[in-house]
């Protein structure tokens, strides 16, 4: 084989020549850079035998070697090695600069040419040059010899081998003649049998029944792909995709897979950027489905078979519509579908309002039952509900609450056997339905309530009423009598004007009752001046305080000033303490009352009402602010008369004013009811700060 690549671009190289020529370059460098520390250390150290013409000719050599191989002419490199005689001649024979004797430099020349001979052996593209070389050594060193006046001593019978120039150089010439033919051969024998195989595949690709395509990968000087080329393409092939050969051979690979494949296959992705050794493709216009299997036979060449697999692809693609259409038809009904293991483990759901329950694929599938929110009460629950229903092949249901960021959901579960490894189970939504029947108990126990309310109402007031009409038709018919002293007819003409308080206080308990259980109470607020309203309060209820009883009535004021006061509404306040008031004097017998107000804070205000009357049980605290309710087991609260109504109403009141009515109190010592305000827009008050 001649050398064939003078003037040769690196892309139009072998990759076996690409390495040749960074090999060439690498062992001249080295000689070059050897050669010049040589010629350096001469010059400094060694000048008595330094040859200023030799050495500059040595490295100029090196340096035109170097030259040869930039430019991709090896055989101008390798044949820089005839110029070794002409080197020794300038370094031992001339005599033109001292230099050795020439007995004592043979063995210098010797290597010279051994080195050469390898040279020549290893990157000589055929041997020729190697004979060449070994017969221009001979005759160097028979001229080297003869001028050393030692050549009748070399060719004595009594010379050792190893000392004869003559005889070495022979030897290394065999040596590497016969290494160079021994992977020569072998060389040829991988040849062979890689020229065998490429036939074999060649005779495959072209009786294969599978469509089959060959390309070859075009590169640059550093080895990387700019293109790929079709390089053939077998009958199969052109019988599948409707081509022939000769309109794709030797046409850019893209440019043929995007015309035969209608732009499916991307040619950079699957042989450069990310190639696969197997991809399935959908040819839209044939109607079918291929697998590429991609291989790699060498680096230049890259093979594809395409096997047809539309069969099991359509009946993939059948399975995968049907699925789809009873997912969507199971989407369609407002359950949520799950398919659960034996051990728990969910493989499969389908839920239609996955964004409203915040329900994600990955947070379902593959997670059991203990995992997903359940509470390990309930889980357990549903596990033994799964075990049933695949030993006894039944119907089991079940109820829970979802809690979720949108909320707390309860659902009707029923699992059903799937198979022997799992139950199908289907959760409905009852959250309206269990939340219709909570409203519909309340509103149930609603009713009954004001149904009792009602009942208890009118017993209650038909009880009330008969008093005071009693005492108005029998004071209104005593006063019909003619004779009557005038003194009488007055006293019956107020005892008719009380009746007829109560009367009317009753009615407007009732209307205030209405109005509260209706939410219409009509709140109005303005600057109340405080302790004018509780002068007034004070005069309502001072004679019947003192007249009746005799009380010992009294009424304290916290701040003396007249403008005190604050914003709130008159007529709630008013009517709180009223009857707070108006139930101290009510149930004691003997003693004081004592109403009035303090301030807690510049910012509070708390009102009181405090007796020392019969008092009210602890156990009783709750239920004394109940519709109509009086204190059972206790006669001296049953026989006064009354509605029931006036704690209620005063606690509706102070609700609505924004404080709360508490009680303290002990049976036979008396009560403290007491409630606290927001003192807002207060005016004559003032606190001195020390």
């Amino acid at each position: 084989m001649k050398d064939n690549f003078w003037n040769k671009n690196l892309a139009d190289l072998s990759m076996t020549e690409r390495r040749k020529l960074t090999e060439l370059t690498w062992i001249n460098f080295i000689a070059l850079v050897i050669a010049f520390i040589t010629f350096v250390f001469k010059l400094i150290f060694r000048p008595d035998i330094l040859c200023m013409l030799c050495d500059l000719v040595n490295i100029g050599l090196l340096l035109l070697a170097l030259f040869c191989l930039y430019n991709k002419r090896t055989g101008c490199a390798i044949n820089i090695v005839f110029a070794i005689p002409f080197l020794i001649y300038g370094y031992y024979l001339s005599e033109f600069h001292n230099h050795p004797p020439e007995h004592e430099t043979i063995y210098h020349t010797l290597w010279w040419f051994i080195v050469g001979l390898v040279y020549l052996s290893i990157f000589s593209p055929d041997t020729s040059k190697l004979h060449l070389f070994l017969g221009i050594s001979l005759i160097t060193i028979v001229f080297h010899v003869q001028k050393a006046d030692m050549l009748p001593h070399f060719w004595g019978g009594s010379q050792v081998f190893l000392k004869n120039p003559f005889m070495v150089l022979l030897f290394a010439y065999i040596s590497v003649f016969s290494i160079r033919l021994y992977y020569e051969s072998g060389l040829k024998s991988i040849s062979s049998k890689f020229t065998g195989t490429l036939k074999a595949i060649a005779n495959i690709i072209q009786v294969s029944k599978q469509p089959i395509i060959k390309i070859k990968k075009i590169t640059d000087e550093e080895g990387q792909i700019t293109d790929l080329s079709v390089i053939k393409v077998n009958t199969a092939f052109e019988q599948q995709f409707q081509i022939r050969s000769q309109e794709v051979v030797g046409q850019k690979a893209g440019f043929v897979f995007n015309y035969v494949f209608r732009n499916v296959i991307n040619t950079n992705d699957l042989f450069i950027l990310n190639p696969k050794p197997q991809t399935d493709i959908y040819l839209k216009h044939l109607e079918k489905w291929f697998t590429i299997n991609t291989i790699f036979p060498n680096k230049g060449e890259i093979i594809c078979i395409f096997y047809d697999t539309s069969g099991p692809n359509k009946i993939i693609s059948t399975l995968k519509e049907s699925r789809q259409r009873y997912k969507v038809l199971l989407e369609a009904i407002p359950d949520i579908f799950f398919i659960i293991d034996k051990d728990g483990v969910y493989e499969d759901f389908v839920i239609k309002d996955g964004d409203k329950l915040k329900v994600n694929d990955a947070d379902i599938i593959g997670n059991s039952i203990y995992e997903v929110g359940f509470s390990e009460k309930m889980a357990n629950k549903i596990y033994q509900c799964i075990q049933d229903s695949i030993m006894n092949d039944s119907i089991e249901s079940i109820e829970y609450a979802l809690d979720t960021p949108n909320g707390t959901f309860m659902f009707e579960m029923r699992l059903a056997k799937l198979n022997n490894n799992s139950v199908i189970s289907i959760a409905r939504d009852i959250t309206k339905r269990k939340n219709a029947e909570f409203q519909l108990e309340e509103a149930k126990v609603k009713a009954e309530d004001a149904n009792n309310l009602k009942s208890a109402f009118l017993a209650n007031l038909s009880h009330e009423i008969r008093t005071p009409m009693n005492a108005i038709m029998g004071s209104a018919e005593i006063l019909a009598v003619p004779e009557l002293p005038d003194e009488e007819k007055e006293e019956y003409s107020q005892a008719i004007i009380g009746a007829g308080h109560q009367l009317m206080k009753m009615i407007d308990d009732t209307i205030n009752l209405s109005k509260i259980e209706t939410n219409t109470v009509d709140v109005k607020i303005t600057m109340v001046k405080v302790n004018s309203m509780m002068k007034e309060l004070n005069s309502q209820y001072l004679p019947i305080a003192r007249g009746n009883k005799k009380l010992d009535f009294n009424l304290k004021l916290d701040v003396k000033s007249q403008n005190f006061g604050f914003q709130t509404d008159r007529d709630l306040l008013y009517e709180s303490l009223s009857k707070l008031v108006d139930n101290a004097i009510k149930f004691t017998y003997a003693g004081s009352v004592l109403f009035g107000y303090k301030m807690l804070t510049p910012n509070i205000i708390e009102f009181y009402v405090e007796d020392t009357g019969i008092g009210i049980p602890h156990d009783e605290f709750d239920n004394i602010y109940e519709r109509f309710y009086k204190i059972s087991g206790n006669p001296d609260a049953m026989k006064h008369a009354g509605s029931g109504l006036g704690l209620p109403i005063a606690k509706e009141f102070v609700s609505i004013l924004g404080g709360k009515l508490s009680v303290e109190s002990e049976v036979g010592k008396g009560s403290r009811f007491s409630f606290t305000l927001p003192f807002e827009k207060g005016e004559g008050y003032m606190r001195i700060m020390r």
